[in-house]
């Protein structure tokens, strides 16, 4: 799964540009690979390209903030190839608060109205909404109002993590996901005090591991996966210490080991043909909640002021 990500200082900037330019980017190596991988969008695409022997590349946004608060926008990107949307990531947007501090206040605990429209509007478009890095408030906003699961990408439990980083998720957190039908994919981090979710561990493994089994004491099985890592190597060593586990049979590893995330991939896309004949939002940002930050935009008519 690529994460597509532009700067946050780009956010009232140039942030749409840059996304589309890096997708332009993505889609161009992905296609100058075809040996390799090729560019997906559903379960079935996935399972295709696993028989075909090369690896599908599922493409989403890393950050909200690159969408420019429109969902117009928002509404281009299933057909650019996007699969899902963080919805923020190291900093707020206008609509939702991240987790992570940042020199920005957001506009409100969690989303505003027009946060959970955007969230409806990815319903309909069938993007996956990715909760990873949204603080407490925006993901128990999000699992409200979202009418299909969600995902927690590179994600770690504050249970087993508790003096580490704002963006770990609670166990009633874990809770409603579940309730909801949706997935926590564990993140692979380095080991050692400065990586976020190894909380002091010196190995990565062994960190992932105890946020694994969290997850699925708490959750249950069924709403756990495995995340993003920079070393391959660490997916070995993590799936050979689970097949010595007995507590683990071949059932679990397979739903671990992306058999979750592909349940809520066809759940997300369910929801949208369910939702085939909903009309598109025409909702637009309030005006009070861009206005001193945005002021160099060209303006189409009155932005609404609720």
């Amino acid at each position: 799964m690529w994460a597509v990500e532009v700067p946050c200082g780009a956010q009232y900037r140039n942030a749409v540009q840059l996304l589309l330019e890096q997708l332009d980017a993505l889609k161009r190596l992905i296609n100058s690979q075809t040996e390799h991988t090729r560019l997906v969008t559903t379960t079935h695409e996935i399972h295709s390209a696993r028989d075909a022997g090369v690896v599908g590349s599922l493409v989403t946004v890393g950050g909200g903030h690159g969408v420019g608060s429109s969902l117009g926008v928002l509404r281009s990107l299933p057909e650019l190839g996007v699969t899902g949307i963080t919805l923020t990531h190291t900093c707020p947007t206008p609509w939702a608060e991240s987790a992570s501090p940042s020199g920005e206040t957001a506009n409100t605990k969690g989303l505003t109205q027009f946060g959970k429209d955007f969230v409806v509007e990815m319903n309909r478009l069938g993007l996956l909404v990715d909760l990873g890095g949204s603080s407490t408030a925006t993901a128990r906003d999000a699992i409200l109002v979202s009418r299909a699961p969600v995902l927690f990408s590179n994600a770690f439990t504050r249970a087993k993590c508790p003096i580490m980083a704002p963006s770990a998720i609670d166990d009633h957190i874990l809770s409603r996901m579940s309730s909801g039908g949706g997935v926590v994919l564990v993140a692979l981090a380095p080991g050692g005090n400065t990586s976020q979710n190894s909380c002091g561990h010196n190995n990565s493994v062994e960190a992932a591991l105890e946020h694994i089994n969290h997850i699925r004491k708490t959750a249950g099985i069924d709403h756990v996966g495995i995340g993003s890592t920079d070393n391959p190597a660490r997916y070995e060593r993590l799936v050979a210490e689970l097949l010595r586990d007995a507590s683990w049979s071949s059932a679990d590893l397979r739903k671990l080991l992306g058999g979750n995330l592909l349940r809520v991939l066809d759940a997300v896309h369910q929801v949208r043909d369910d939702m085939a004949h909903n009309e598109p939002s025409e909702e637009l940002i309030p005006i009070h909640d861009i206005n001193d930050r945005w002021p160099c935009r060209y303006k189409f008519g009155t932005l609404p002021s609720r």
